[in-house]
């Protein structure tokens, strides 16, 4: 008798343990009910990586871009005991469309996706933004999370057509319109000097994505650098206040 009272809080001890445990995994599982899932869609066109010497330094710019944006990936709580979580992916294009990583969930894989965008070699030929906007719509579509609301594009491109052929994939207005439909929001991202911005203004879901974003600009001064950090910052802002990320 005297052993059993002896037992008795040793064995309620593990009884609200096991039950905290069960509540905390319980917990964790809630915590990853808001999903966002965001695909780069990255321009390594001739227009691009060979605009200026030394050839590659644009594209070099844009995958500094895209790593520091990995980086600002971070699990942000909201209320109702509710995580917003990341899963990222990324291709690269110019007239043909390389899928770089397929969407992974952040930050368990964000050394390996900074890995994967650092690894790209630049094709330096025709560029092709309507195909890669489709492409990465498909990747958003397959993979990542079931709510479609929660997916977003970051188009990092100068805008340049291919100039005298045809755009193969149905053309941009096109791809951006079969966004819309899907109910996915583009972000359009600009690389300077000399962009086209009408062409990245259609890119865009509408003028609240496309602003002055900047992903790389060939000056080294301090405006450039604040404007490249204030897009990824207002970026991963919108995306998080979004009232469809709840």
């Amino acid at each position: 008798m005297k052993l059993a009272r002896a037992l008795l809080p040793l064995l309620l001890q593990a009884c609200w343990a096991t039950a905290q445990d069960v509540s905390g995994n319980a917990r964790a599982v809630a915590f990853q009910d808001c999903p966002v899932d965001l695909f780069f869609v990255l321009d390594t066109s001739e227009s691009v990586a060979l605009r200026l010497k030394p050839y590659g330094a644009l594209v070099d710019k844009v995958k500094a871009f895209t790593k520091r944006f990995i980086d600002g990936l971070r699990d942000r709580y909201y209320r109702c005991d509710r995580n917003l979580v990341w899963n990222a992916g990324a291709l690269h294009y110019s007239d043909e469309v390389e899928i770089i990583s397929p969407l992974r969930p952040m930050p368990s894989d964000r050394d390996a996706l900074k890995a994967s965008v650092d690894a790209v070699k630049y094709f330096g030929k025709g560029t092709y933004t309507d195909c890669a906007i489709k492409k990465g719509l498909e990747e958003l579509l397959v993979g990542g999370s079931h709510l479609k609301e929660n997916k977003y594009l970051i188009v990092v491109t100068d805008g340049h057509p291919l100039e005298g052929y045809k755009e193969p994939c149905g053309g941009l207005e096109d791809a951006v319109n079969e966004a819309k439909h899907l109910g996915v929001k583009v972000f359009s991202v600009a690389i300077t000097p000399d962009h086209l911005e009408p062409r990245l203004s259609i890119i865009a879901t509408d003028h609240m994505y496309r602003r002055n974003f900047t992903a790389a600009d060939w000056g080294q001064t301090r405006d450039a650098e604040e404007i490249i950090a204030q897009t990824i910052d207002t970026i991963i802002d919108m995306i998080v206040s979004s009232g469809s990320a709840l």
